[in-house]
């Protein structure tokens, strides 16, 4: 090139040597290459150099480094700085630290976290829901700063003049659950209808609750995370049930579908407070679509303790004084609401004799676990059941969704038999021989039926036998005395004798009186306790 034929003209002509442009060539060539070694000579010395005072600066550094890390974990503590959750652990050692955290934890732990769902609320403290603090492995990684990993990391922790560390934890499981479940006992649980009550005369509806099924393990899941996050409430995870009536079921009871009152005005004082808490209980009962109300089961035991006095009530064709005596005039009352109201009678006995407070056929008898009144909703909406009770009479209302106001039922009884009354005797030898003395007196028997009348716009369309019943017969009992005329004599020399007793005999034949009576007594209180508890007794 030009630059190359300049050089090597000049150098041609300075140089004795030159024989032309092949020379010149070759000179300039050894002359470059010569350039070249000498400028790598140069740049080796400036590498040497250069890696001389990087190790020197590193060796420097080092001893820097070290010595910041070491004069800062020579005392055996963890760095300052350091905190955990709030709680300041820099210059403790490590059982202070230990100590430091357990404690501030345990704090915390104690207080509350929400539980909830839609609009469910409960609460409970974090400790008893299984978290607790997991002091020793914090310490360690607390303390571990400045202390691991390389000379700049170690390096970099001391520098750094605040560093949050998280507390870790333990979780326990079986703990959690069986607390979880107590702290949700009121929100998990299965569905609840929408309901009534009767206030001042009007209807108030009680809304559906919605039905949950806790799923144990996501809501765990959910409360460890909201306790790593310092979080005060965790959701619960669930499976939702609606409610299969809802308060726009209960909109619809608002039609009287059947209403009947009997009067029990003149019955004793237990009788009175029997009918009235037999009534009690029933009211307010609510009949969902398909569901069957047992008389017994809502108004029994039959117990002092249940609000129950002793009254008379038939048993084996005798009245005898039962705890519940009276409750049938309840069960009946009901009885003949609920078939004007037209729904289904499931169960129904009558008595085993007549009753004064209905006519016959009209009746249902509660005796036990073996005569109950059983009824079912047919209809398409609830029913509701309004029991009333004023020391005179009784009266049950049901309410409900009238399907056709235009139909109207009744009732007639209709006597298809009687069976009069017997005469019985039972001797007595405390009565003079030929004397009679009525002991009790006998029932008619009857057989009846009840009829259900139907009418459209008052108008009679259909009549049929809704009942049939039998009512026993009972006798008339009289004691006949047995006591002979010789016998009277005797008594006479008796008294005679008596008369002559001396004080010392008065006293003893006193004490003996008075343990007969005594004696008399227990046997009474046995004889009525037995009543009490016997399993057949029917509340008249």
């Amino acid at each position: 090139n030009e630059k190359e034929k300049i050089f090597c003209i000049r150098y041609c002509n300075s140089s004795d040597h030159c024989d032309g442009w092949n020379n010149g060539s070759r000179i300039f060539d050894d002359v470059r290459m010569n350039l070249e070694r000498k400028k790598e000579e140069t740049m080796k010395k400036k590498i040497i150099i250069a890696v001389a005072v990087i190790v020197i600066l590193a060796a420097g550094g080092t001893f820097y480094l070290n010595h910041k890390v070491s004069s800062a974990v020579k005392d055996g503590k963890i760095i300052k700085g350091v905190s955990c959750e709030g709680i300041s652990i820099g210059g403790m050692t490590r059982s202070e630290a230990k100590d430091a955290i357990e404690s501030h934890m345990k704090e915390i732990h104690q207080e509350k976290i929400t539980l909830y769902v839609d609009d469910e609320r409960s609460s409970a403290k974090i400790e008893d829901l299984g978290a607790f603090a997991e002091a020793d492995k914090t310490v360690e990684e607390a303390y571990a700063l400045g202390r691991s990993g390389s000379i700049f990391t170690k390096y970099s922790d001391v520098k750094e003049k605040k560093y949050k560390l998280p507390v870790y934890r333990k979780y326990d499981k079986a703990k959690f659950e069986k607390n979880v479940k107590k702290a949700t006992k009121k929100i998990v649980s299965e569905p609840r209808n929408a309901s009534v009550k009767r206030k001042a005369g009007k209807f108030v509806v009680i809304k559906e609750k919605t039905g949950y099924t806790l799923n144990m393990n996501e809501t765990f899941a959910n409360f460890k995370k909201a306790v790593e996050a310092g979080k005060h409430q965790f959701e619960l995870d669930v499976v939702k049930k609606k409610a299969k009536y809802t308060s726009k079921d209960m909109a619809e009871i608002k039609d009287v579908l059947g209403t009947y009152t009997t009067e029990y005005g003149g019955s004793p004082y237990g009788r009175k407070v029997n009918v009235a808490n037999g009534a009690s209980k029933i009211n307010g009962s609510i009949v969902y679509p398909g569901e069957t109300l047992s008389v017994y089961k809502t108004v029994s035991p039959f117990t002092k303790e249940n609000g129950y006095a002793l009254a008379g009530s038939y048993e084996n064709g005798q009245t005898v004084q039962t705890y519940g005596g009276g409750i049938c005039q309840v069960s009946t009352t009901l009885y003949n609401a609920v078939i004007r109201a037209e729904l289904k009678i499931v169960e129904r006995f009558p008595h085993s004799m007549t009753v004064h407070y209905v006519p016959r056929s009209a009746d249902a008898a509660i005796a036990g676990t073996h005569k109950d009144m059983k009824f079912k909703n047919t209809f398409d909406t609830p029913i509701y059941i309004e029991g009333k009770a004023n020391g005179s009479t009784i009266t049950f209302t049901v309410y409900g969704k009238k399907k056709d106001p235009k139909r109207t039922v009744e009732f007639l009884s209709e006597t298809t038999q009687v069976k009069e009354s017997s005469e019985s005797t039972v001797s007595d030898n405390t009565l003079a021989e030929g004397q009679k003395v009525l002991e009790s007196y006998g029932h008619t028997g009857y057989s009846a039926r009840l009829w259900k009348i139907v009418k459209i716009n008052g108008k009679q369309v259909s009549k049929k036998v809704f009942n049939t019943s039998t009512y026993m017969s009972t006798p008339t009992v009289y004691r006949v005395g047995t006591k002979k005329a010789e016998d009277k004599k005797d008594d006479k020399k008796d008294k005679k004798k008596d008369s002559k007793e001396t004080t010392a005999q008065k006293s003893e034949t006193t004490t003996a009186a008075h343990k007969s009576t005594t004696a008399a007594q227990k046997s009474t209180t046995a004889k009525r306790s037995a009543a009490v508890k016997s399993q057949g007794s029917t509340g008249n």
